[in-house]
């Protein structure tokens, strides 16, 4: 009962933030801005020491955090904008469940993303996933995606903190490429750097997506195990958080932005 709840919830969520949006802003979004940022690193990758698979292949998973981050926050920041966080708060359904599932098909919906990018890479670059077992390459992505929800609603929650959250977001979102082993092995990075790159989101399900591209499969249910656990860890501190957030917020008058 309680995951069919979920389910309607966040199919609802989904089709009401996006509904107002035109198409093309849709593509934007979802489409046209990672193509542009894959086809950037592909170039800048066949001058770079570890390869243009490497980099394209880093930054498809990469790019799926755009949804997991922004669209988990903007879940919160949108109502907070048009004064109705207040409400939602005070409704009988537990505010943990509605903000989480809104935040997981945000981050669910990065997918698409990752696929596509993948994909311009096999079209444009030349990226071999003739070994590639598709099943695997799917489920992780979707398990990337839901740990990078996992930071998005933490992140969704810290913004009721203060009242720019974008800096925040911006600081995360490009932290990881450089801590997450997009851009830059995790071998080649200061130990307590890499150590720390351990306990993000994206660390291990990027060595999955990279393993089953290349045909290995050994160790992938272990890396993808990981990488849930410690999505699931980043939603719980989210979902502690939100209290004292939300009483903090009450207290220095920042619940709304209105």
């Amino acid at each position: 009962m309680f995951a069919v709840r979920l389910l309607r919830q966040v199919s609802y969520s989904y089709r009401g933030l996006f509904g107002w949006l035109r198409p093309l802003d849709y593509a934007i979004m979802m489409f046209i801005e990672p193509a542009v940022q894959i086809i950037f690193f592909g170039l800048l990758g066949q001058f770079g020491p570890e390869g243009t698979e490497y980099y394209i292949i880093g930054n498809a998973v990469r790019l799926m955090a755009t949804s997991a981050l922004f669209g988990a926050t903007s879940v919160i920041i949108n109502e907070r904008g048009q004064g109705t966080l207040t409400a939602l708060i005070a409704a009988p359904t537990p505010v943990a469940e509605t903000f989480y599932a809104r935040a997981l098909l945000q981050g669910i919906s990065g997918v698409l993303t990752g696929v596509f990018c993948i994909s311009l890479g096999v079209v444009l670059f030349g990226l071999d996933i003739s070994s590639t077992s598709i099943v695997w390459l799917l489920i992780g992505l979707l398990v990337t995606a839901i740990s990078l929800s996992g930071l998005g609603l933490l992140l969704a929650n810290l913004s009721l903190l203060g009242t720019d959250a974008n800096l925040l977001l911006n600081v995360v979102f490009y932290g990881l490429i450089v801590f997450s082993g997009a851009n830059i092995p995790l071998a080649e990075l200061p130990g307590p750097v890499a150590t720390a790159a351990q306990a993000l989101p994206m660390t291990h399900g990027l060595l999955a997506v990279r393993q089953v591209i290349d045909g290995d499969l050994s160790g992938v249910p272990y890396l993808l195990t990981m990488e849930l656990l410690i999505g699931l860890a980043y939603a719980a501190a989210a979902i502690v958080l939100l209290r004292y957030a939300e009483r903090r917020a009450r207290r220095t008058g920042k619940l709304e932005l209105v």
